[in-house]
C-alpha cells in the first residue's frame, strides 16, 4: 500500500522513514517502517509455517479415519501406523512457534506505542489467550520433569484446552484461519464422538485378577461389533467404579485359552492402575467400558516382512504377546524379553504355551529380578531364560545368523522337544539313562539320590514339605495325596543310611536327565517300584546297580526310533544346559545367543551383498519405556539395514 492509501484508510497517517509502500490493511497489522515491517513478516510467516501443522495436529488424533486409512494403499505413502509420532511433533514446533508469533507482534506493538490492542482487541484478546495457555498444553506431555511430577489425568486434563486454544484461533484473524482449523477440528469432532457413541462398549462382567505382585490381567468375551480375533490393537478402558473420567489405552492379545475372548495385562504404574490393583484384592466380575479397538504401530511394520525380531521391556510384552497370537505359524516372530517383575515372567509362561506359538521362532527371557522364579516344570526347548541384562547387538545378530544360515532353525529343536514328549515315560528315561551313564559315574548319581532323601527327610522334620529347589527347572513337583504310591517323605529315623526314597530318585532324574520331558507322580512311582525290587520302600546300592545294569545291557541293541529319541534328547539337554548360563551360550547351536562371530557374519552378509539388501525381509519392534533400549535398537537396525518400529505409549 502507497502512503496516501493508508492515510485514506484513515489507521495511520502514511509510511515513514522515507518509504514509499508500506503494510497497514487493519489496526492489529500496520507496519508504515521498516523495523515494523520486518517483526511482522516474521510473525506472519510464523503464521504460514504453522497452517498445515495446525491441521495435522487435529487429523493425527482422529483415531477411526486412521484406522481406516490403514487399510487403503494410502498405508504405501503415509505412514497411518504412528499418527501419535506426528501429533508430538507438531505439537512442540507450533508450541515453539506460537510464542514466536506472539513476540515479534507484541515487540512491534510495544515499539510503535500500540501495546493496548493486546487487550482492546478480539485478535489481541484471542492471541493472549491462547498464547497463556499454549505451555499448559505443551509442557507437561514433553518436558520429563513436568510429566514425573504430575499424574496422567492432570496432564491430560490440560492437554483439552486446546479445545479453548483452538476456539481462540478461529477469532484471531479474519482470514482462512476458518478452514484451516474448523474444518480439521470439525472432522476431530464427528470421529471422536463417533468412536465414543459408536464403537464404545459396555463388558458387563469382564474377569479381573491379580498376577504376581505388581499387576491386574482382565478377560472379556469380545463385543458384537468386534472380529473374533482382531490384529495388534489397542483400546481405552474405563472403569466407572474407578472414576468415570478417565480412560487409558492398553494393548489387547486373544485370550489364549477362550475362543473369540480378549485380555489384557496392566501393570501399575500410575495412579489409576495402583487403584485398580488395590480394588482387586481377589479374582472377581466388574463392569467396564471398552472403547476401540484401534490398530497398534506393530500392525502396519509387521505385514512387511517374513521375519521379525520383538524386543519387549517389563509391559510392553503385551503388545508383542498379540503380535506373536496373530502370526504363529505364517512368519517368524521371535521374542527378545527383558523384565524384572517375577509375577508377570510367571504369569505369561504358564498362561501361554509360548513353545507352541513361536516353534518357527526363538523366545529370550532376560530376567532382571531379585526373587527366584516359579518356572513350569518342562520349557520348550527354542525359549531360554538368563538372568542379567541382554546384549543386544549380540542377541540379534545371533537369531539373523541362526535363522539366515539355517545352522539352528528353531523348528528343529521344537520338533526334538515334540519327539520327546510324545514318547513314553520309561521309554525317555531309559534312553537318556544309557546316554547319562556314559558321562557321569553311577557313584556320583546314587549319593546325589542318597543326599536328596535325608534333604527330604529333614525339611519333613522343620514341617516344610517342599524342599528348597536345586534352581534345576525340570524340578518335578509331586502330589503325596495317594496312600497306595510310595511316599514322597520320610522322617530321618525312618530313611535306613544309604538308602533312596522317591523323593531322592525324583531329584536324581531332574538333576541329571534334565532333557526327557515331563512325568507324572504315577511314572516316577512306576519306576521306583521296578527299581525297589524287595518292595522295602527304599532303594539300596545293590537294586540301584542292578538298574542301572540293565539299561546298559538294553542300550547296546537301541532300535532306530530309540536311537532318534536319543539324538533328540542330547540336543535338548545340550540347548538347556547351554541355557542356564547367561555369560557363555556354548551347545550344538552355540551362536543362537550371538557374540563377536555372528557380528561378523552379518558385516559381510552387508558387505558382499550384490546390491540388493540381504536383510530386506527382517524387521525389529520396541515396545517398552526404555529410552536407552529404544536408542541401542535404533543404532543397531541403522547399522544393519532393517527396519525398525516402536510403540511406547509414553503419554
Amino acid at each position: 500500500m502507497t502512503s496516501a492509501q493508508i492515510a485514506e484508510v484513515g489507521i495511520a497517517s502514511g509510511c515513514k522513514g522515507g518509504l514509499e509502500r508500506c503494510i497497514c490493511p487493519r489496526v492489529t497489522i500496520c507496519a508504515t517502517d521498516t523495523l515494523s515491517i520486518i517483526l511482522l513478516a516474521l510473525a506472519r510467516c510464523s503464521a504460514f509455517f504453522d497452517y498445515p501443522l495446525y491441521m495435522m495436529m487435529f487429523l493425527s488424533k482422529c483415531h477411526n479415519i486412521n484406522n481406516v486409512c490403514r487399510r487403503t494403499v494410502l498405508r504405501e505413502w503415509i505412514d497411518f501406523g504412528d499418527m501419535h509420532k506426528v501429533h508430538r511433533l507438531f505439537g512442540i514446533i507450533v508450541g515453539i512457534e506460537t510464542m514466536f508469533h506472539s513476540f515479534f507482534h507484541m515487540l512491534r506493538w510495544g515499539l510503535n506505542a500500540d501495546i493496548d490492542l493486546l487487550w482492546k482487541t478480539t485478535t489481541g484478546i484471542s492471541g493472549l489467550a491462547a498464547v497463556m495457555i499454549t505451555p499448559l498444553i505443551c509442557w507437561p506431555m514433553v518436558i520429563p520433569a513436568i510429566k514425573e511430577r504430575l499424574a496422567f489425568e492432570v496432564r491430560k486434563g490440560l492437554h483439552y484446552l486446546s479445545i479453548v486454544w483452538a476456539i481462540m484461533l478461529l477469532f484471531h484473524s479474519k482470514s482462512r484461519i476458518y478452514y484451516l482449523i474448523g474444518i480439521p477440528a470439525l472432522m476431530y469432532l464427528v470421529d471422536y464422538l463417533f468412536g465414543y457413541f459408536g464403537r464404545n462398549g459396555l463388558i458387563e462382567n469382564a474377569f479381573f485378577e491379580r498376577y504376581g505382585e505388581n499387576g491386574v490381567a482382565l478377560h472379556f468375551l469380545n463385543p458384537p461389533n468386534w472380529d473374533k480375533k482382531p490384529k495388534t490393537s489397542y483400546v481405552y478402558v474405563m472403569c466407572p467404579w474407578i472414576s468415570k473420567y478417565q480412560w487409558h489405552a492398553f494393548t489387547i492379545f486373544p485370550e489364549p485359552t477362550k475362543e473369540d475372548h480378549t485380555m489384557l495385562c496392566i501393570e501399575s504404574s500410575g495412579d489409576w492402575t495402583k487403584e485398580l490393583h488395590r480394588k482387586i484384592k481377589v479374582p472377581c466380575l466388574r463392569p467396564l467400558y471398552v472403547l476401540g479397538p484401534y490398530k497398534s504401530p506393530f500392525s502396519d511394520a509387521a505385514v512387511t516382512t517374513s521375519n521379525a525380531i520383538a524386543v519387549a521391556s517389563g509391559i510392553g510384552i503385551t503388545p508383542t504377546l498379540s503380535l506373536v497370537l496373530n502370526y504363529a505359524g505364517k512368519k517368524r516372530i521371535n521374542v527378545v524379553w527383558t523384565c524384572r517383575d517375577p509375577g508377570l515372567v510367571e504369569y505369561i509362561l504358564h498362561k501361554f504355551d509360548i513353545g507352541a506359538i513361536t516353534k518357527k521362532s526363538y523366545a529370550f527371557i532376560f530376567y532382571t529380578g531379585t526373587r527366584e522364579l516359579a518356572l513350569p516344570k518342562d520349557l520348550p526347548s527354542n525359549i531360554f531364560i538368563f538372568t542379567g541384562r541382554p546384549h543386544l547387538e549380540h542377541t540379534i545378530t545371533g537369531i539373523v545368523t541362526a535363522i539366515h544360515s539355517g545352522d539352528g532353525l528353531p523348528e528343529e529343536i521344537y520338533e526334538a522337544q515334540e519327539k520327546i514328549a510324545n514318547a513314553p515315560f520309561q521309554q525317555r528315561m531309559k534312553v537318556a539313562l544309557s546316554r547319562v551313564v556314559e558321562i557321569y559315574n553311577k557313584d556320583e548319581m546314587f549319593e546325589y539320590a542318597v543326599e536328596e532323601t535325608e534333604k527330604a527327610a529333614a525339611a519333613a522334620v522343620a514341617e516344610d514339605p517342599v524342599p528348597e529347589s536345586d534352581g534345576t527347572i525340570d524340578t518335578a513337583p509331586l502330589d503325596d495325596s495317594d496312600p497306595e504310591t510310595a511316599p514322597l517323605l520320610f522322617s530321618p529315623d525312618e530313611v535306613p543310611e544309604g538308602q533312596v526314597s522317591l523323593k531322592g530318585l525324583d531329584s536324581m532324574i531332574s538333576e541329571f536327565l534334565g532333557g526327557i520331558g515331563e512325568y507324572s507322580r504315577s511314572d516316577i512311582d512306576a519306576l521306583f517300584h521296578e527299581i525297589d525290587s524287595d518292595g522295602s520302600g527304599f532303594i539300596d546300592r545293590d537294586e540301584f546297580d542292578d538298574f542301572i545294569g540293565m539299561i546298559t545291557t538294553e542300550s547296546r541293541t537301541l532300535s532306530n526310533s530309540q536311537h532318534e529319541l536319543l539324538s533328540a534328547m542330547e540336543r535338548s539337554m545340550d540347548v538347556r544346559r547351554s541355557s542356564i548360563d547367561s555369560s557363555v551360550h556354548r551347545s550344538t547351536h552355540n551362536n543362537i545367543l550371538g557374540n563377536d562371530t555372528t557380528i561378523r557374519y552379518m558385516q559381510n552378509l552387508l558387505k558382499y551383498s550384490e546390491g540388493d539388501n540381504p536383510l530386506e525381509d527382517w524387521s525389529i519392534f520396541y515396545c517398552g519405556g526404555s529410552n536407552e533400549i529404544a536408542q541401542i535398537l535404533r543404532e543397531v537396525t541403522s547399522k544393519y539395514n532393517i527396519d525398525f518400529a516402536v510403540e511406547k505409549f509414553d503419554w
